[in-house]
């Protein structure tokens, strides 16, 4: 007679299903099945009606026993029948996966809850969401490092010769023109000496305008303080670099004008009375609004009457004592030929005009 298992399954077994001893018999862990009247000379009682498993060879060491138990979970863990799992608990009640088991039988038949989902990841920043260093401060975009081809010989020889410029660290730079409201605190805070007047036109989000590039410099100076952060102007291959937005074309969005693209005097089939408020326009690819009109924007470089012999590496073009200083972007009262990515023109440095302002950048 073969040798038992010794695990007497409970009397009549219904759990056992068909398919429970075909996968048993493929395992090898099961032989046969012997009703109690079949099982003669064996010495261990059985009630009446039990169902034997039984082996062809002699009972094995414990360490094969190890071994079978892991070779039928392996072939049940992933089903749902829950005959499968009490069939591995009668088997081997304190065996390996016995309280996996036991969990499964719970879930399965309804008396406890499926394991929670995994809690959700928090949330990533997409790679340009602003920042902002104080509730007063103007939020800044990042902007990577890169390569870029700056200049044109679409218009004017001052625009040229087109060469290539590579930014070498990443930076901060304004996601709109300074605002009214920005600049204002910086005055009340004694930051910033001057306080222009809106002409009646409104001031809050409307970027601040008839400022110098003198100006300007008191207002960096006092957020680099309130913040503890390298708060400067753009240096002109930087502007240019975000206002193509890795766009070679003469706006960032293409060849020609398109009405609804920007503020400037004919942009919109009309000419424009005034600055608006700012991001009243679309934002071009790396999340930047008005790059191109509302206020033309100053920038760090001194004035030169093209680019030969420009820094290549998109650090500030300056000399000592330079009187005239770089804009950038065209304004509201500009045609669209001035307010293209290229545009630059010049005012000297001290001097205040009602379409000039100006966004900030921040070292990284």
């Amino acid at each position: 007679m073969a040798a038992e298992l010794n695990v007497i399954l409970g009397s009549g077994f219904p759990y056992l299903t068909p398919a429970s001893r075909l996968v048993a018999v493929a395992l090898g862990l099961i032989v046969w099945l012997l009703p109690h009247p079949a099982c003669a000379g064996s010495s261990t009682p059985r009630p009446p009606g039990a169902i034997v498993l039984a082996q062809a060879a002699p009972a094995a060491p414990a360490a094969d026993a190890g071994s079978l138990e892991t070779r039928y979970w392996n072939s049940i863990k992933d089903k749902t029948d829950l005959g499968d799992f009490r069939i591995y608990l009668d088997a081997w009640p304190n065996g390996l996966y016995a309280a996996e088991a036991r969990a499964r039988i719970e879930r399965l038949s309804g008396k406890a809850p499926p394991p929670s989902a995994p809690a959700p990841a928090a949330p990533v920043a997409p790679a340009n969401a602003p920042l902002q260093d104080c509730a007063e401060c103007p939020p800044m975009i990042p902007i990577a490092a890169g390569a870029f081809a700056m200049g044109s010989t679409e218009q004017f020889r001052f625009e040229a010769p087109v060469h290539t410029v590579t930014i070498r660290k990443p930076f901060y730079i304004g996601r709109t023109e300074v605002t009214y409201d920005e600049w204002d605190a910086c005055v009340a805070a004694k930051g910033c000496a001057f306080s222009p007047d809106d002409r009646g036109a409104g001031r809050g989000k409307r970027p601040v305008g008839n400022l110098s590039w003198e100006d300007t410099q008191q207002y960096v100076a006092w957020l680099s303080k309130k913040t503890g952060q390298s708060y400067r102007l753009p240096t002109e291959a930087e502007w240019e670099y975000a206002a193509r937005a890795g766009r070679a074309t003469s706006y960032f969005w293409g060849k020609t004008m398109e009405k609804g693209r920007a503020n400037c005097s004919g942009c919109d089939g009309a000419r424009s009375t005034g600055a608006v408020a700012v991001a009243s326009y679309p934002p071009n690819g790396f999340g930047l609004h008005d790059m191109s009109g509302n206020v033309a924007e100053w920038v760090e470089d001194c004035w030169n009457d093209s680019y030969r012999s420009a820094p290549a590496n998109g650090s500030a073009w300056v000399k000592p004592g330079c009187k005239e200083r770089v804009l950038r972007g065209g304004s509201f009262s500009s045609e669209p030929q001035y307010v293209r990515s290229a545009s630059r023109f010049k005012y000297d440095f001290d001097v205040r005009f009602q379409t000039n302002g100006f966004r900030v950048a921040r070292e990284r």
